[in-house]
């Protein structure tokens, strides 16, 4: 049988092709099991009244953030006040270090599975 004639295999055919998604993307219940997790008090200010800082409110921020891959987990996600997500979102050096030493072992645990070595460094500009 010559190579024109052979068919393709069943396992070519079937395969899927690249996956739209490389990250975990969190259902509405993982969802919220992770805010259960990590709602509280806003992580870098600490301020316990109104549950943040001025706000009533707490806000999600991906530690390693999506378009990196971050996956939609608990030890991927930390809690912020609106405030605090602000100063970090707008990349303010003295937020990130801030965020970057609030960080349990698990959260830069994850960071560093995920990014590598000086995953921290290359985030939020700290080698701690």
């Amino acid at each position: 049988m010559s190579d024109e004639a052979r068919p393709f295999p069943k396992s070519s055919q079937l395969a899927r092709g690249e996956r739209r998604y490389r990250r975990r993307v969190a259902s509405p219940k993982q969802w919220q099991a992770i805010i259960a997790a990590k709602q509280g008090p806003c992580r870098m200010c600490f301020v316990v009244g109104g549950n943040g800082h001025v706000h009533e409110r707490i806000e999600f921020h991906h530690i390693v953030p999506r378009d990196l891959g971050g996956d939609d987990v608990v030890d991927n996600i930390i809690g912020l006040c609106a405030y605090c997500h602000g100063e970090v979102t707008r990349r303010r050096a003295d937020a990130l270090d801030c965020l970057a030493r609030r960080l349990t072992e698990a959260e830069r645990a994850y960071a560093i599975g995920k990014l590598g070595e000086g995953a921290l460094e290359r985030l939020y500009g700290v080698g701690r």
